[in-house]
């Protein structure tokens, strides 16, 4: 199999399981528990909870450990906009973000009476700094926009961003950094909140988190017996949260490697691609090199991309949160493409696995199915 799907999830470190299934048969008590066993885990939990920091360097930031970045979306858009709206009740987001944080957006406007404003992006799915700083108001509370793109890999300006937001004291600025953390260098310490998810570089589904800066008030939206600072009660899947202390760490530390390993294979798809005339490229050239994201010009995506995995190469269209509906791109449609690219559009997402054979292989199969489809 020729896996090229992970923007969508990763396969697990082999390491990283080893690891979970001995931490798991070691230790099981409950870190909430006050007898010793309990104390003991909880001593591993607070130790990874130091460790994200230090990977992060941060020095001013909380983490809750969450299911996932979807989770860790939602408690830093709704718990914070929640708890804030005394103070304003204006959100600004991109018209680009993934499902997770525009539809919290929207709830936000929809049932408790936001103001929200979408920024547009341009032809090459990039939001510009300077619509953000003209979107800002005396009661705006939130700024939500992510790293990178899901789909086509565009990466935003945020750092400019968060220059912009400090400027306003009722402001944080949130960033989806589910794509970019151990992919793309990044000075978190410049961003409020943040967010990462284990099963995006190789480590365990169900496992995240929220990185936000101390000081910051949010509401929990589960209440109980106030676990994770009173904002994440239930009892505490520990050794999935301290697998993603050292799943991140093992991301951190090859970052620089995988992105040029990443540049060579994507740059190497992109340059053959090019030579194709049923093929459209949507992927910026100064965008993340683990995404590259193209669109058939005659051929239905979908017929293509079932086509391609029964020949075990497995590549998506849109977001997989969104993929099963069989809709358009609304990310592509944001940038400005007609119809036809927006419902034709195929995601290649590579790792630090793959290989420059597998993305030969690759394109012999999609030249051989798209010429098999009349």
């Amino acid at each position: 199999m020729i896996y090229l799907d992970n923007a969508a999830t990763t396969a697990v470190s082999k390491e990283i399981l080893a690891s979970y299934f001995a931490l798991l048969n070691d230790q099981f008590a409950n870190p909430s528990s006050i007898h010793k066993a309990g104390q003991d885990t909880f001593l591993l939990l607070s130790k990874a909870r130091e460790q994200v920091l230090k990977l992060f360097r941060l020095k001013e930031h909380d983490v809750i450990f969450t299911s996932g970045a979807t989770e860790a979306i939602n408690l830093a858009i709704k718990g914070y906009a929640l708890a804030n709206s005394n103070r304003g009740k204006h959100l600004i987001t991109s018209s680009v973000e993934h499902p997770a944080v525009l539809n919290a957006m929207v709830q936000l406007r929809d049932l408790f009476g936001f103001d929200l404003t979408i920024v547009p992006v341009d032809a090459n799915g990039v939001i510009h700094s300077e619509l953000v700083e003209k979107a800002m108001r005396d009661d705006t509370i939130m700024v939500a926009i992510m790293h990178v793109n899901n789909e086509t890999g565009a990466i935003m300006p945020i750092e400019e961003v968060a220059k912009i937001v400090r400027k306003h004291p009722k402001a944080v600025f949130f960033s989806d950094t589910t794509q970019s953390i151990g992919k793309i260098e990044t000075k978190f310490e410049d961003i409020d909140m943040f967010v990462v998810s284990a099963h995006k570089i190789n480590g365990l589904k169900g496992s995240g988190a929220l990185l936000m800066r101390k000081g910051i008030r949010i509401i929990p939206l589960a209440s109980g017996g106030g676990q994770e600072n009173n904002l994440r009660s239930g009892t505490s899947d520990f050794p999935v949260h301290v697998m993603l202390a050292k799943t991140i760490r093992m991301a951190l530390e090859k970052n620089s490697e995988h992105n040029a390993h990443a540049r060579m294979l994507t740059d190497y798809l992109r340059d053959e691609l090019l030579q194709n005339g049923e093929v459209e490229i949507n992927s910026p050239l100064n965008g993340s090199p683990f995404i590259l994201n193209f669109s058939l010009k005659t051929k239905k995506a979908s017929v293509v991309i079932e086509a391609l995995s029964l020949n075990q190469a497995m590549v998506s269209s849109i977001s997989a949160c969104s993929s099963n509906k069989f809709i358009g791109s609304s990310v592509l449609s944001a940038m400005g493409k007609n119809k036809t690219i927006c419902n034709n559009s195929i995601r290649v997402s590579v790792c630090s696995e793959n290989t420059l054979d597998e993305m030969k292989t690759f394109l012999t199969i999609l030249e051989q199915t798209i010429e098999s489809i009349r």
